[in-house]
């Protein structure tokens, strides 16, 4: 039978832990000879090559790699042009997956088979399945606290000069119990992780690649990311807001389908980079205020204020009564973007900003204080 699902897994020097999130594909309950799994490597010099090569799977696994770092873009379409599966999953390094993850994805998309499925919020819970020295000091006090509530703290990790592994691939493989004694529940917001599950505004967000599938043909309709995003930050947000424009429909998986592995915030980056957010406005311009937005609003920083801004600004327009304010802020939105993509000290920027602060002075209306608090975010692009 062909090969339904495609697991593309990009990664940069985490042997450690691709080892594990390699090993939990074992346990899949999703039979094995319709999934495949695409390690594509952005050049690591940690082994990791080695280590995929000489792993031992039982279901198809396929190496490919560029011989230097060249991004998180250019490294997850080549393992797309790899895929042969009807659906392609993309799977951080770092995510260890639970035995019913491949099992449930298609049952989701057996009921949404054209549509982008997310396993963020609910897939969010952290393991420290290793102690890392490099670790920050408040990183270092959260592993102790959970390890040592199951028993699992020793000491000596705190003078430990290499990464020391908590969970084994025998723990995953043979399903030991060790894997829930190291789960730290996430510290997202209960209210933060409702407002990524809804897709009333801005659904394209959901498309976090720690876990996402998404049907191959429209990532090649769409040509995959876009590899000017070299450094980290926006493109997966980037791939989804154009499949978004292509009226794809996302749905988050309820689920927990498995655990991020813990590592040094460090390693993560900048998550919204600015000058990937350049590229965006460059590539799409400044007539959506669900991008412009972002130039005001990172959903990464206040994802409550950024979506329900753009709810206010949406109702805002169906009513004649707040439509002349609607239209300040969706001006304001468009012109506070502009400023942050040519960031010019422009008096004429100011200008209008003091015009339409005049104009939404006496406004009682919800979309007038939404105006006036994006004027004041507005004015803060030129200081």
């Amino acid at each position: 039978m062909a090969i339904r699902y495609s697991v593309i897994i990009p990664t940069y020097n985490r042997v450690q832990q691709l080892l594990l999130t390699l090993a939990s594909f074992e346990t899949q309950t999703y039979p094995k000879h319709l999934f495949e799994v695409i390690v594509a490597d952005d050049g690591s010099t940690d082994g990791t090559k080695e280590m995929v090569e000489g792993f031992k799977a039982s279901y198809p696994l396929i190496y490919v790699s560029h011989p230097e770092q060249r991004g998180r873009s250019a490294v997850r379409n080549l393992g797309l042009r790899r895929a042969k599966g009807l659906y392609i999953i993309f799977c951080d390094a770092d995510f260890l997956v639970l035995p019913d993850f491949i099992r449930i994805v298609s049952r989701y998309h057996r009921k949404y088979p054209k549509s982008v499925l997310s396993g963020i919020p609910h897939s969010w819970d952290d393991a420290f399945t290793h102690y890392h020295p490099d670790f920050s000091p408040e990183e270092k006090e959260h592993c102790r606290r959970i390890l040592t509530q199951s028993g699992l703290w020793n000491s000596d990790f705190e003078a430990a000069n290499e990464i020391i592994p908590i969970i084994t691939t025998e723990d995953i493989l043979h399903h030991t119990g060790a894997l829930s004694k190291v789960v730290s529940p996430t510290r997202v917001p209960p209210n933060i992780k409702k407002q990524f599950a809804t897709t009333d505004v801005a659904p394209w967000l959901l498309l976090i690649t720690r876990c996402v599938s998404i049907r191959r043909s429209q990532l090649i309709r769409i040509d995959g990311f876009n590899e000017r995003f070299v450094l980290y930050g926006l493109e997966d947000w980037d791939l989804g807001y154009r499949l978004h424009r292509l009226r794809v429909p996302f749905y988050s998986i309820k689920e927990v389908v498995g655990y991020h592995q813990e590592h040094p915030t460090y390693l993560r980056g900048n998550v919204l980079n600015t000058e990937n957010l350049k590229i965006m406005f460059e590539t799409y311009g400044f007539n959506d205020s669900s991008l412009n937005l972002l130039a005001l609003v990172p959903p990464s920083a206040d994802l409550e204020v950024y979506k329900s801004t753009l709810r206010v600004l949406h109702r805002g327009f169906r009513s004649k009564l707040t439509r002349s304010s609607a239209l300040l802020l969706r001006r304001t939105l468009r012109l506070a973007a502009k400023q942050f993509f040519y960031q010019k000290n422009n008096p004429a920027y100011q200008k209008s900003l003091n015009l339409i602060k005049r104009k939404a002075a006496n406004r009682k209306s919800r979309v007038a204080h939404v105006l006036r608090e994006m004027l004041l975010k507005s004015e803060k692009l030129v200081e």
